[in-house]
């Protein structure tokens, strides 16, 4: 008897998003596998290393999954899966831990990484990111989640506005004030002034 190969449809297709709205497990976790890579960048990008990302990943993919039947394709998926890591990040920001984690982190650390031979370069770009990250982490999150997606993922300012859920005119701004206050803190740091030399004043 010759075999028939059961379909499965293509992450992200109609048929596919119909199947992940009524719950259906193997849909989820196909739809999930695609997605996670660019997810993990994001939280990345927005959280910085002193958060975790793994906690933060999964407590995005619950809330999708939660709210996948309310899910009626306004936006693509990959922005509405944005918006709620975006509120997730939002969450975290506001924790009282993660506030007093981050200000026992602005003590320098690298010396207390072992993390075994690296070449110098790696190790003054790792000390930087490190550095930027600290910098960030002083400036309020509304300004500095348009400033990441805006800046760092290179994402529009209208999509960045659509994700935030803020006027155009209120994202552009927020973003004028985040990048205002990093270049004045960058221009006082030694290991980051070159960095924005090309910058505007």
């Amino acid at each position: 008897m010759e075999s028939v190969a059961l379909e499965c449809p293509l992450p992200g297709s109609t048929a596919s998003l119909d199947a992940c709205r009524r719950g259906d497990r193997q849909a989820l976790d196909a739809f999930f596998r695609a997605e996670i890579p660019a997810l993990q960048r994001l939280i990345a990008r927005l959280i910085g290393p002193s958060g975790d990302l793994d906690e933060l990943l999964e407590l995005t993919l619950i809330a999708a999954m939660d709210a996948f039947p309310r899910y009626r394709g306004e936006a693509s998926p990959q922005r509405w899966l944005t918006r709620i890591a975006v509120n997730i990040v939002y969450q975290e920001f506001r924790r009282p831990e993660r506030r007093r984690r981050v200000a026992l982190e602005l003590v320098p650390s690298d010396a207390l990484i072992d993390q075994g031979p690296l070449p110098d370069r790696t190790f003054e770009g790792r000390s930087r990111v490190r550095r930027l990250y600290q910098l960030l982490d002083k400036i309020p999150p509304k300004k500095r989640i348009p400033f990441v997606l805006h800046v760092f993922e290179g994402r529009p300012i209208d999509e960045v506005a659509a994700i935030v859920g803020a006027s155009v005119v209120a994202t552009k701004s927020r973003i004028f004030w985040a990048r205002r206050g990093l270049l004045a803190r960058a221009r006082r740091d030694p290991s980051l002034r070159e960095l924005f030399d090309q910058e505007a004043p």
